[in-house]
């Protein structure tokens, strides 16, 4: 006669074996990772075939310290707003338009969704020919159309050059917020519409009261997402700029991996690691609580 519990421990058993494949995976790629971390963060190596020497708070210090990663830290809350408003509302824009069409809006949302496939590094390249002073295309239109006065040097004028290569971000990232802005938008009730209709409501009175409450679920998400899918301007920022001219296009992920392996610094990469975590952990938890706060 088996003892009482005896089945629920078994069971219990059978479900850790099962699980620690997994388990042990996930131990390894991000357990582990995050510790070292964090005991980097407190130690002083100049590379990884080094020892570590405990440093306390020193790394902490030097990281408060430093301007460039103040100034990176307002690069990347710049990048992210610009990242939110172009991407964001270029998906909503297209989304809205496309909505209205019935056949030929498979192929628009298609098209438009394509650069969304094309990875960050590659759209560095591409939009970095584009941007080409001397024989880059958008010079080369403004020139043919009379307006030559206005051709920049787009990554090479300090002014300019966060915001043009955060359009290159932005051009790859748009496509997936507007088939989420087109999801939500098949799931406002046509009924509302109609009601709008009959109280005399025009196309703009609609897209106010009807259509953008209707998205606001919608557009809590894509915001969050954006703004989650901002902090990983690395790519872009590393092939179009490599965070110059003089810093004035350095994020914190771009100075993080110059801190860690061209500098060899390993201790202050890993206090900015945290950082950007915490950075990332914040942004997450408000717009949780935003998005539950709309669903009440």
């Amino acid at each position: 006669m088996r003892r009482p519990g005896a089945g629920s421990r078994d069971t219990l058993g059978s479900a850790l074996l099962l699980m620690a494949p997994a388990l042990a995976l996930y131990a390894v790629f991000t357990l582990l990772p995050v510790a070292l971390t964090f005991w980097l963060s407190f130690s002083q190596s100049a590379g990884f075939n080094t020892s570590a020497r405990f440093t306390g708070l020193d790394n902490y210090r030097q990281a408060a310290a430093d301007p460039i990663v103040w100034q990176s830290l307002r690069h990347t809350f710049l990048w992210l707003i610009y990242h939110v408003v172009l991407a964001g509302g270029l998906g909503l824009g297209l989304a809205l338009a496309i909505s209205r069409l019935r056949r030929s809006g498979v192929f628009f949302r298609t098209a438009f969704f394509l650069p969304h496939l094309v990875s960050l590094a590659v759209v560095g390249v591409i939009w970095a020919n584009i941007y080409d002073p001397f024989f880059g295309l958008l010079n080369t239109a403004l020139t043919g159309f009379g307006l030559g006065a206005y051709t920049q040097g787009w990554l090479s004028e300090p002014v300019l050059v966060l915001f043009s290569v955060n359009v290159a971000s932005s051009w790859q990232g748009f496509g997936l917020y507007m088939l989420l802005f087109i999801a939500g938008l098949q799931n406002i009730n046509p009924a509302l519409y109609d009601a709008a209709e009959v109280d005399g409501a025009n196309g703009f009175q609609k897209l106010i009261h009807v259509t953008l409450p209707g998205l606001s679920e919608v557009m809590t998400f894509v915001v969050s997402l954006a703004m989650i899918n901002g902090l990983k301007g690395f790519a872009t920022v590393f092939v179009m700029t490599n965070g110059g001219p003089f810093y004035q296009s350095e994020l914190i992920t771009t100075y993080i991996y110059r801190l860690a392996f061209q500098a060899q610094n390993h201790g202050q990469a890993a206090v900015l690691c945290i950082l950007l975590s915490l950075l990332a952990i914040a942004i997450t938890v408000v717009f949780n609580r935003w998005r539950a706060r709309l669903a009440r």
